[in-house]
């Protein structure tokens, strides 16, 4: 069904729209997305409207998933006004400092009135916030009364694509807008709006969380859950949203409003990086529990003829196969000369910018460590002060966690741990201890013990759950590649097992991305100039040329 096709028939007096919320990443701003908007105007022009959301930029990501979730959906409301009032949405860019001028201005007072001033209208308070929508939304119709008589514009179709942590903000802006009746019909209450497609690229959807195999990943998941404020622990599935369960867990579970929200799709669609992306591993941007990019060379790769970054097919060899290309590869290296060699080895270096780092380096880099862990900690130490009491005095935010939750808690315990509740009262959930497991498992695991302590646990729930009838351990398999008896599940927490089954349950397009280049996070969305490759180019590509596929361009 094409744009043009659905929206003729909504109503003469109307044109029916298609909306696409852009939204960027952790530290991100709409900025970020730019790369992505520009392609879809090129290819649509106005048949498609794109925005890009900027209701959370830079600190504010750190608020938590749920509070800017709630943010970006008083945004989406505030664009469908202006848009349905004859508006120009590109007249909305920097609405919110512009809002802020205007106080600063008319009040004429001290410094300090001005800062009051502009926290007050600031998007860190809800009930300011929707005052300056409201404001905003006057300005827009008063600016556009010359265009009575042009035929109004209704917003009949939406899509979402989501960069980063954008792709979990957007899974939970879906669950606010299904209790708003947002996409059911209008004779049943709703705003009539079709739900198109749900995009994400390079997304967390299993957290940040890393297997606690290198003493790097020990640090990084104790700071990035205690530097980034809420959604540092949203992401290191260490919080407890509800029932002693962590968002990101409740944000999967099948019967849930937010993944019956995302069923509801035409299309759900991830792009995920195998190679360079230090930020957003293979295995959590498409929810796997394995990696079986691993080893490029012991695969063959066919790649897209129109996408030259996407991979189309790939197959594992076998073990024999494998092992005869590595002893034809050490044989071709033994009979090079120690010379060729050598030389090989001298010309793939990059000896420019190794010298830049080399002399630079011992100066530049503990001033960034410095100067980045500081200003880091304080945005965190700000964002946990200004959140302090946001999740307990919005209704949205109260609503959605009464209704987020299907599953009960009893589900997450074993037997023991039941019992043993019976006669304490439940004392682990009062402390906020955190129960989390295997699917196929009755071990429950804690995201709050020692890392060494949970490494532990979940190879023995792995060594367990491999177990023959006689007790001898055999091949434990992926559960996300079944078919590839050599690739090995991560050493994953059981919750992130839980949530990649979960998601696993709908129906996704997952596209595999490999870019050559020091950082394909950046690259997959062409964050900015000096991220342009063609990889990354591709990829953004291929996303906009779904929406050719339904007929959008016609």
């Amino acid at each position: 069904m094409t744009t043009i096709e659905s929206t003729a028939t909504y109503t003469d007096a109307h044109e029916g729209v298609h909306l696409v919320i852009l939204h960027h990443g952790l530290w991100g701003n709409k900025g970020h997305v730019k790369f992505i908007a520009d392609q879809f105007k090129e290819r649509f022009g106005d048949r498609i409207l794109v925005y890009r959301a900027e209701s959370n930029e830079s600190s504010l990501t750190y608020d938590g998933i749920d509070i800017c979730g709630q943010r970006a959906v008083q945004e989406i409301h505030r664009v469908i006004r202006v848009i349905e009032a004859g508006g120009n949405i590109e007249d909305l860019k920097g609405q919110k400092n512009k809002g802020n001028k205007k106080s600063n201005k008319s009040s004429n007072k001290s410094k300090d009135s001005k800062k009051a001033s502009s926290a007050d209208s600031s998007p860190h308070n809800n009930r300011s916030s929707s005052e300056d929508l409201h404001a905003s939304d006057s300005e827009a119709q008063s600016q556009t009364q010359t265009h009575r008589h042009a035929k109004k514009k209704k917003v009949t179709q939406f899509s979402f694509l989501g960069y980063s942590l954008g792709g979990l903000i957007a899974r939970f802006v879906m669950g606010l807008l299904e209790l708003e009746k947002f996409f059911d019909p209008v004779e049943q209450g709703g705003r009539g709006i079709e739900p198109m497609y749900f995009v994400t690229m390079a997304t967390p959807h299993l957290g940040i969380r890393q297997p606690p195999k290198t003493t790097w990943s020990k640090v990084f998941n104790y700071l990035s859950s205690r530097m980034l404020s809420r959604t540092g622990e949203q992401m290191q599935l260490v919080d407890d949203y509800i029932q002693g369960k962590p968002l990101l867990l409740v944000m999967s579970e099948p019967e849930g409003v937010f993944v019956k929200t995302l069923a509801r799709f035409k299309r759900r669609v991830i792009y995920s990086n195998i190679r360079n992306d230090r930020s957003v591993p293979f295995w959590t941007a498409s929810f796997s529990d394995a990696d079986p990019f691993s080893e490029l060379e012991a695969m063959e790769i066919q790649y897209s003829s129109g996408y030259s970054s996407l991979i189309e097919s790939y197959v594992h060899h076998d073990m024999e196969t494998l092992a005869r290309m590595q002893e034809e590869r050490a044989a071709s290296l033994k009979a090079t000369s120690l010379t060729q060699r050598a030389s090989q080895t001298l010309s793939s270096i990059p000896w420019k910018k190794y010298a830049f780092f080399g002399l630079l380096g011992p100066i530049l880099i503990p001033v960034w460590i410095v100067f980045a862990s500081t200003t880091i900690g304080y945005q965190g130490l700000d964002s946990r002060r200004r959140t302090k009491n946001m999740t307990t005095t919005s209704e949205e935010l109260l609503r959605i966690r009464e209704r987020a939750s299907t599953t009960a808690l009893d589900r997450y315990r074993d037997d023991d741990e039941e019992d043993g509740d019976e006669s304490d009262g439940n004392q682990g959930h009062r402390q906020g201890t955190q129960t989390t497991a295997h699917s196929s498992s009755s071990t429950v695991v804690s995201p709050q013990k020692d890392e060494a302590e949970q490494e532990h646990t979940v190879l023995s729930v792995k060594k367990n759950d491999s177990a023959g009838a006689d007790g001898e351990e055999s091949t434990v398999v992926s559960h996300s590649f079944p078919l590839l008896k050599s690739v090995q599940p991560l050493a994953l927490l059981p919750t992130q097992v839980e949530m990649s089954k979960n998601l696993n349950t709908l129906e996704w397009m997952k596209n595999i991305v490999h870019i050559e280049g020091w950082n394909a996070h950046a690259s997959i969305v062409v964050r900015e100039k000096r991220f342009m490759n063609e990889g990354g180019a591709a990829a953004v590509q291929h996303a906009v040329d779904l929406f050719q596929e339904d007929g959008e361009d016609e």
